[in-house]
């Protein structure tokens, strides 16, 4: 009955054809957008100074430990001084460690940037959705605007707002990347997506996302938000934490190599609130003597 086997036959292959499909949206990358793009194709820079980029032209060295960057349509106010801007360009602003920055955005988000930080995003925000890419570790206060959803891309993370106030830490040398939610709702998202839709996760105030740096796992719990979030009102909040995870946060802060000789049995982990407008050597004081340790300096680096 050839009539019959032909019919059964379109229908397994409509079904099959149906599936590969699905399969291949689930499965296949999404498309990146033009501001991934272009953040991504940027070379990697070691610079002393906080620096902006209009563009890929123009550069403008920022002084100051704590630069405060304002835009407003056509410009950008650096330290109390006014630039012209375009548009129709990306910018890019890139904290050297040892500095951090205050940025708002011409919509009127607040990002501040830890040391070590690059942050690519337009001059003005065109189009249904406001893209932002981070690289390192930055502190966001959304404007709220529910027709324009708000977009931080970082290695591995896709993460979608509304309004609200989130951490995320994203530095390449970590093993591990973070989100951390002070209010408001986040969606995190991750760049690799599986057939059973594991590939996102809502956030709720005092959970933290954590995922692994090849992308593929995502952890949700709960913690202390200030822990996370401390470091942009300058101090240090630790419970528990090893000291050289605590050594590596200063590095960064300070621009000085710290490098963990070795530790006595029980002084793995450390705990306590440093205040980070202190002069390095006061810090380095108040952990040794927490810890019964001691430091020396060899040049540029403190063992």
């Amino acid at each position: 009955k050839p009539a019959v086997y032909r019919y059964l036959f379109l229908k397994v292959a409509a079904a099959v054809l149906a599936l590969v499909s699905v399969g291949g949206w689930l499965f296949w990358p999404r498309q990146q957008s033009a501001l991934v793009q272009f953040a991504r194709q940027q070379p990697v820079e070691n610079v002393t100074e906080t620096r902006l980029t209009l563009g890929q032209n123009k550069s403008v060295i920022v002084k100051g430990k704590n630069s405060v960057l304002v835009y407003a349509r056509n410009s950008v106010s650096i330290n109390a001084d006014s630039t012209a801007v375009s548009s129709s360009t990306y910018n890019t602003l890139l904290v050297p460690y040892g500095r951090r920055s205050r940025l708002q955005l011409e919509d009127g988000t607040i990002v501040q940037l830890n040391a070590g930080s690059r942050l690519v995003y337009p001059a003005a925000f065109n189009g249904s959705k406001r893209e932002v890419y981070l690289e390192g570790e930055a502190f966001f206060d959304v404007a709220p605007d529910a027709q324009h959803p708000f977009f931080v891309y970082a290695s591995g993370i896709e993460t979608e707002v509304l309004g609200t106030t989130f951490n995320i830490s994203a530095y390449p040398d970590d093993p591990l990347q973070s989100l951390v939610l002070a209010s408001g709702s986040v969606r995190v998202h991750l760049e690799k997506h599986d057939l059973f839709g594991k590939q996102s996760q809502q956030l709720k105030p005092s959970e933290m996302a954590t995922i692994s740096r090849d992308g593929d796992q995502l952890q949700v719990s709960r913690v202390d938000v200030a822990a996370y979030t401390a470091w942009k009102d300058g101090r240090l909040l630790f419970a528990a934490t090893p000291l050289k995870d605590i050594l590596k946060k200063l590095t960064r802060y300070y621009n000085i190599q710290l490098d963990l000789e070795s530790t006595q049995p029980g002084l793995e982990t450390c705990s306590g609130n440093l205040d980070l407008e202190d002069n390095l050597d006061n810090v380095l004081d108040v952990i040794c003597a927490t810890n019964s340790l001691r430091y020396e300096r060899h040049e540029q680096r403190s063992i």
